[in-house]
């Protein structure tokens, strides 16, 4: 007899819905060209995510050079911050726009509240709507309840 035969029923469904959940979402990969190994981060390389004009993205790998690293396809130098430096599986990475001298870092800077008054029309709106919906079964019910009352008058005579 198969392993398969002597589970359960339950056990059997549990098993397919956690295949199903896994092969929904990939996990995210950064493109070989951009990919540090261990013997390039102990020679000073860093994964660059430059951001061009175009809002394209390209990774690539570079050597930190005296706080400096230089894009070899634009010539230009940017220099590097040890708090611009972040990191994704233990391996060093910076977001940098092409026509900006420094990283970008999202940890710096004021707490911006511009997408505040966006936010809590969503939130208001996500109350209303499960209000709407609960009045709106709620309501159904009231009117079957009443016909049923009607229905109850009505055959009495």
């Amino acid at each position: 007899m198969d392993d398969d035969n002597r589970i359960s029923l339950k056990e059997r469904i549990e098993r397919l819905e956690d295949e199903g959940r896994g092969s929904d979402r990939k996990p995210f990969r950064v493109p070989f060209r951009g990919r540090v190994g261990r013997m390039k981060v102990r020679q000073g390389y860093i994964t660059v995510v430059v951001i061009h004009d175009n809002k394209n993205i390209e990774f690539t790998k570079e050597k930190i050079v005296d706080g400096t690293i230089k894009l070899p396809k634009d010539n230009t130098y940017h220099a590097i911050d040890s708090n611009d430096v972040f990191f994704y599986k233990n391996k060093p990475m910076i977001i940098l726009a092409k026509n900006k001298l420094n990283p970008y870092n999202p940890l710096k800077g004021e707490h911006e509240t511009y997408g505040q008054k966006y936010i809590m029309a969503r939130m208001e709106g996500d109350k209303i709507s499960l209000k709407k919906s609960l009045g709106w079964g709620a309501s159904v019910a009231g009117i079957v309840i009443l016909g049923i009352i009607a229905y109850a008058f009505i055959s009495n005579r």
